[in-house]
């Protein structure tokens, strides 16, 4: 997702260090969390679930931005 936004080089990883930093568990998510998840879902280990809303977000939606602090030094005022 992030990948056209973010650029090559120098610049990408810097990026990548400032949207990671704004992320509550530090880091961006890999493809294996929502496989998890999935997963736990197909098992029997949920066979008592009904219904769920399953957040796979390193926790943003706890209140924290994801957005690069860089962009917003850029942009004259």
């Amino acid at each position: 997702m992030w990948d056209a936004m973010l650029g090559t080089g120098a610049e990408r990883q810097t990026l990548i260090a400032d949207i990671e930093a704004g992320i509550p568990l530090g880091h961006f998510g890999e493809p294996m969390d929502v496989a998890w998840a999935a997963l736990y879902l197909a098992g029997d280990e949920s066979k008592y679930v009904t219904g769920i809303e399953l957040t796979i977000d390193g926790g943003l939606l706890a209140g924290s931005e994801a957005k690069p602090r860089r962009a917003e030094a850029a942009v004259p005022k």
